[in-house]
């Protein structure tokens, strides 16, 4: 009886497998410009991969555990047991949506309770959709909540009908519903027709307080090209999907910013938005793992001490150091933490 006991925490203290049992070979992420995925914390592993593939249309490409390398990678004990779950759209290579649920580690809301005019962290992640409104029936009848019914608006060159989303674990989506001008909604991972499921995501959003520590890091540090920006105001009478109040919305603006590495594509955007004379709660400090909702973005480059000499050389600071683990379906990887100036983890990772 005691040598059984002795080979069972033989087993139980063994190196936990990395992720490893997957239905896709190995993805290269060498071309990807902007994040190649998200990842989520989630308190119910099942019920949220359930919402991604019957409502998202998503489909399951990876699942199994993270090794004790992304455990310590992310200051937590590796003897920290992580399980792992990896989405995709349809032959999508990007994209990806990554839930992670850690076990037995004390956890909150990154963004507990907030509102969209809340900073820190990743606010939302933008998806187009072919038909917002039977979508959003969909999570609502999941539990899920919205900070507004869906609301149709002009910005720009754009109409859109939007509506944001936030999950049990306070992890926000925003599905858009491009009206004008026609798109390729194929090129989002949509079945143009079909009225289902939402595309990959292009853009995530991080709501600050300061516009120029944001700019400072994406344009002038990481040298990332200006896709999208502007100062609005809601338009009479004042709705919005950001749940702000109708005359608040029409007469305070909000300042917006979208980056991407690539000079064409902004797929894979990231956004910076400041909420004008508006005072909200602060999140920066719960942004770190193991807390839930959107935890981080992953983002490739070709090479990752290269990357990590030029960053830190035009005076980025890096939060979790250069590590080598291995993160299917990519396979062997380098990868490192960058925090934005809200607090929000930005994660580059060079294949090996």
């Amino acid at each position: 009886m005691a040598f059984r006991h002795l080979l069972l925490a033989c087993f139980m203290l063994a190196p936990v497998p990395a992720l490893a049992e997957c239905s896709i070979g190995p993805v290269s992420s060498k071309d990807v410009s902007g994040f190649q995925e998200a990842v989520i914390s989630v308190s119910d592993l099942k019920t949220a991969t359930e919402t991604w593939r019957d409502i998202g249309d998503f489909e399951v490409a990876c699942t199994g555990k993270a090794g004790p390398d992304m455990a310590q990678f992310w200051g937590l004990s590796k003897d920290t047991l992580i399980d792992q779950v990896v989405l995709k759209k349809k032959n999508a290579t990007r994209g990806f949506i990554r839930l992670v649920k850690f076990q037995g580690v004390p956890q909150v809301q990154i963004r507990s309770s907030g509102m969209s005019w809340d900073t820190g962290g990743i606010f939302d992640l933008y998806m187009y959709v072919d038909d917002v409104r039977a979508v959003f029936a969909k999570l609502r009848a999941r539990g899920w909540q919205s900070y507004n019914d869906p609301v149709t608006y002009t910005l720009g060159p754009f109409t859109v009908t939007e509506v944001i989303v936030r999950g049990p674990d306070g992890e926000a989506l925003c599905l858009m519903q491009r009206d004008a001008p026609p798109y390729d909604k194929a090129q989002f991972g949509l079945v143009p027709g079909s009225g289902k499921g939402f595309g990959w995501p292009f853009n995530a959003a991080l709501v600050s307080t300061d516009f120029g520590p944001g700019e400072k890091l994406f344009a002038d540090i990481l040298g990332w090209k200006t896709h999208l920006n502007g100062d609005s105001k809601s338009q009479p009478p004042g709705d919005n999907p950001l749940g702000l109040p109708k005359n608040i919305a029409q007469d305070y603006s909000r300042q917006f910013a979208a980056y991407a590495p690539h000079p064409t594509d902004r797929n894979g955007s990231i956004q910076i938005i400041v909420n004008k004379n508006i005072v909200g709660r602060d999140f920066s400090d719960r942004t770190d793992p193991p807390n839930l909702g959107n935890l981080a973005l992953r983002v490739p480059v070709n090479d990752l001490a290269v990357f990590e000499k030029s960053f830190t050389a035009k005076g980025g600071a890096i939060s979790n150091s250069r590590r080598a683990l291995t993160l299917e379906p990519y396979g062997k990887i380098d990868i490192l933490t960058v925090k934005a100036p809200n607090g929000a983890r930005i994660e580059f990772f060079a294949q090996k």
